[in-house]
This record gives C-alpha cells, structure tokens and sequence, in this order.
C-alpha cells in the first residue's frame, strides 16, 4: 500500500499586479501495489487548475516534483524512486518523475503542461487531469518489502 499527499503552490516572478494561483481537486491519491508489477494505478485521477489572473501575454509552466529522487515514497527505511512514479497528463502517456526541472530535487520531476495566457485580466485558466501509476517492475523494486509507503509529491506553477 502507498499513499501520497499531494501539495499545490504558485509562483509568479514579474512585479506586475498578478496572481497565480493552483488548485487540486483532491490532495491525497493511495495505490495497492504488486511486487514486481509495472502496474500500480492511482485510486483516483486529480485535476488540477491553474489560474493566471491579471496576466497578459503571460507564459505559465506546470510541474509535478518529489524533494529526493532516491526516496520519493518510504517505508522503515525502504524506498520507491521518483523514476518508478509516472503520471499521465490530460490522457497522455505516462511519463516518469526523472528530470530534473525548476523545483525540487535533482532527477524527481517533470513538466506537465505549458500553457501561454494572451489576456487574462479576467482570469486565464487551464486545466490538467492527471493520473498516475507505481513501477515496481525494473532494478531491486521488485524485492520491496510490503509496508505502507508515503510521500508528498508538489504540483507547482511558475510564470516566468
């Protein structure tokens, strides 16, 4: 079993009268995990807004990251890497946490989406439904012993 707490932040760089902001539809997503299966689903899927007010021809990026790519989720000491947790963007592929992005630890993220807000003095808004899975099947993982692993993994927007 492992669950994983999901936290929401913005950050906004230019001085100008802006807000950006992110939220989640849930902040907690639990796997029933298979040793050596390199399919783990979600319970559920989390949609997350992303909304740039008093923006103008503003780019906004949107990234999903872990503090430590080693230990995204622990147990007693046992740990399952950012690299076997994949989320699937808005249907996409799944795609694992190893890149190394703005935030968070090196190798323990991944840009979900990108999106460019012409004029968004009402409020310019884009939305990301985002699934995910555990690996367990590659390098000693499918060794891991049961326990309930935990983690937080940061959904993050910046307009840079």
């Amino acid at each position: 079993m492992a669950g994983l707490a999901l936290l929401a932040i913005a950050t906004l760089l230019p001085a100008r009268a802006q807000s950006l902001a992110v939220s989640l539809s849930s902040n907690a997503v639990n796997f029933n995990l298979t040793r050596g299966s390199d399919t783990n689903p979600g319970s559920t899927s989390i949609t997350a807004t992303t909304t740039c007010s008093g923006c103008l021809f503003q780019p906004v990026n949107v990234y999903a990251y872990f503090n430590n790519a080693a230990s995204a989720l622990s147990s007693s000491g046992n740990n399952i890497p950012s690299s076997a947790f994949e989320i699937s963007a808005n249907g996409g592929a799944f795609r694992a946490l190893n890149n190394t992005v703005v935030f968070g630890g090196a190798g323990a993220g991944l840009q979900i989406s990108n999106f460019f807000v012409l004029i968004g003095p009402f409020g310019g808004s884009h939305t990301d439904t985002l699934a995910f899975n555990i690996d367990l099947s590659g390098g000693t993982l499918p060794n891991l012993p049961p326990g309930n692993y935990t983690g937080t993994l940061t959904i993050r927007a910046q307009a840079p």
